[in-house]
């Protein structure tokens, strides 16, 4: 009996949420500069580099190349969670989440996903927690499958390595540095 009572609960604290299924970005242990380095197979190395908060969103400005400088090629607002609220390429296009894109919600979650263009398209993602970090998969509003991955997370929540893939083909994504003040 005892034993019994060890095991559930040894699972318990295993599948509790603050341990198994922590997705969350987390901010608040970032300073303005803060950055992480990926290669990617599709696009080479790219840095993103944490901005600070602009309002109630976080900012992160994203840059190709052997370092972070110069203009960024994107920028990205998230909320406190690391959901996208809104994407900024440097030519002027966007996309808007409202209210977010859940990239990092656990379980079922549509959203919306507007162009510049003022082009809609409502989407289901489906996220499940991994030991190091989270998988996904995305959908259309017909049902078909779009893309989907896995992606490994750091203390701070930042993705690092990890694979997309879809109809493009895939994309493998490899951690290959950082800088945290």
């Amino acid at each position: 009996m005892r034993a019994v009572v060890f095991l559930g609960l040894a699972l318990a604290v295993l599948a509790s949420p603050s341990v198994a299924e922590d997705i969350r970005w987390k901010p608040e242990t970032l300073k303005p500069g803060d950055y992480t380095s990926i290669k990617q197979s599709q696009g080479g190395l790219i840095h993103h580099v944490f901005r600070g908060k602009s309002g109630r969103f976080y900012v992160l400005d994203s840059y190709r190349g052997a370092a972070p400088s110069g203009k960024p090629v994107f920028t990205t607002y998230l909320d406190k969670d690391g959901n996208q609220v809104r994407w900024v390429r440097n030519d002027g296009f966007e996309l808007k989440y409202p209210p977010h894109d859940c990239t990092r919600t656990l379980g079922r979650c549509q959203y919306t996903q507007v162009g510049s263009d003022k082009k809609r398209e409502t989407r289901l993602r489906i996220t499940t927690a991994t030991g190091t970090g989270f998988k996904f998969d995305e959908y259309n509003a017909s049902g078909q499958r779009l893309f989907g991955g896995k992606m490994e997370l750091d203390a701070h929540g930042n993705a690092g390595s990890g694979l997309i893939s879809g109809k493009q083909g895939k994309q493998r994504f490899r951690l290959v540095g950082h800088s945290y003040q």
